[in-house]
């Protein structure tokens, strides 16, 4: 199959391998039956349905009615984002383009969930950077032949940051203002404690010692700020911490980007699913954004049928664990490959492919999908934007993009949210706001 020629949903889905469900059906409910995906309409019509590449924004409605409620000045608590991926996500480029974008119409409702310290090497976000001392150790889920290795609980992020050391320190500055910050830690029969310190000043100690093992919450209050918080442990047991989330006193919008490098749909899998329930549970999101496809594209053992599967579970964990949020499957941007290092780059199939399956699934699935090949020009693009005398917008190894392209396609995903939430507030018969149009804004 050529770059220019893409399989229809139905022939990339493998409907006899897997079964999904429509979202009040019981993809919630792990013991029902849920209905098979042979019974969904083979093609998805999308002419009707279609906002740009946002294919059925009616499947936003959960976080439509949060947005309007901000747009009107009555909310009382944040419309939260929270957007799971791989490393596209991890470098928080494109969701914090979507972040400013939504904040600048909506209010900023703080600057959402972040790692404390710094988990990997590598690990920076907007606004957000970090470091710890040796006695501190990142990890995650690793896997050894074909089984997950660990415990499964490595918090909302899937990597946590670990000590049984005295006086490990691990520091997070914030250039965003925040007025709140809550660590989110684990709790267990061995647990340690530490101290928090807000500006170099302490703001109290926090044990994780419990009877059983569970995820711990605390929460300080502090003027409304950048801040710089680190944590020091005590020395008297283990202490895990899986994040901080940094929110306002003001209600407004919030995008958490939850993005490991090399993640596929597999990787949250791979946590505990009362573990990840809670932790996504706590975070009450009002819509869940899962952005995954490109390491998948470029796993030569993953077929189609094991794909499907792993992405119908985990959307039934999403919705069993934040049955009201709205979900929304990214689908991966184009990337290229090369045979040798005296081959030129040509397109790869396969994201194609990916994206055919991901369409299929979020329909039947109800949940709506955003198409970021074709938001980039179709397949192939990455080339053009690579060689790009000035300004590029993809990265030398035609898979990661710039800030330039992520900047766009986050623009592009971002604005044509905003054109359906306004045609929604339309269709219902709400007034219009005063905001201006920010979905006609160019992209480039």
């Amino acid at each position: 199959m050529g770059c220019g020629a893409k399989r229809t949903a139905s022939e990339a889905a493998s409907p006899a391998q897997m079964d999904i469900t429509a979202p009040e059906s019981p993809l919630a409910s792990p013991g029902a039956s849920p209905p098979s995906l042979a019974s969904a309409p083979p093609e998805v019509d999308m002419s009707p349905a279609r906002i740009g590449q946002l294919d059925r924004p009616d499947r936003l409605v959960h976080l439509f009615h949060g947005l309007s409620a901000l747009d009107e000045g009555h909310a009382h608590n944040d419309v939260r984002v929270v957007q799971f991926g791989d490393s596209h996500t991890a470098a928080d480029v494109g969701t914090a383009t979507l972040r400013h974008l939504m904040q600048a119409r909506f209010g900023d409702g703080g600057r959402g969930f972040v790692s404390v310290g710094k988990p990997w090497k590598s690990y920076a976000q907007d606004g957000i950077r970090g470091g710890m001392t040796n006695e501190f150790e990142g990890s995650r889920i690793r896997i050894k032949g074909d089984r997950a290795a660990g415990d499964g609980l490595y918090g909302l992020l899937g990597v946590d940051i670990s000590s049984d050391a005295a006086s490990a320190r691990a520091w997070t500055r914030i250039a965003q203002p925040a007025s709140r910050l809550e660590l989110d830690y684990l709790q267990a029969p061995r647990g340690g404690s530490f101290d928090v310190f807000i500006d170099g000043s302490l703001a109290g100690r926090v044990s994780t010692k419990a009877g059983e093992t569970a995820a711990g919450y605390t929460a300080f209050d502090t003027t409304d700020a950048p801040h710089e918080v680190e944590v020091k442990t005590v020395g008297d047991g283990d202490v895990r911490l899986f994040g901080m989330a940094l929110d306002r006193a003001q209600a407004g919008v919030v995008v958490d980007a939850l993005g490991i490098n090399g993640a596929q749909i597999f990787t949250p899998l791979r946590s505990g699913e009362d573990h990840f329930a809670e932790q996504l549970r706590h975070r009450a999101p009002d819509l869940v954004i899962l952005a995954y496809g490109t390491n998948e594209a470029l796993d030569p053992r993953l077929g189609d049928a094991e794909y499907e599967r792993g992405l119908v579970e985990l959307l039934g964990r999403v919705a069993r664990a934040a049955p009201s949020a709205s979900c929304l499957l990214l689908g991966p941007p184009d990337l290229a490959r090369r045979a040798s290092k005296e081959q030129p780059y040509v397109c790869w199939p396969r994201i194609g492919e990916i994206v055919a399956i991901q369409r299929k699934v979020a329909t039947a699935a109800g949940c709506a999908f955003y198409d970021q090949l074709e938001a980039m020009g179709g397949p192939g693009t990455i080339i053009a934007w690579v060689n790009e005398p000035h300004d590029a917008r993809a990265k030398s190894d035609f898979v990661h993009l710039t800030r330039f392209g992520y900047a766009q396609l986050a623009t592009s995903l971002g604005t044509d949210i905003l054109h359906a939430y306004d045609e929604w507030r339309a269709e219902i018969g709400l007034p219009p706001t005063n905001a201006a149009r920010t979905w006609g804004i160019a992209t480039r």
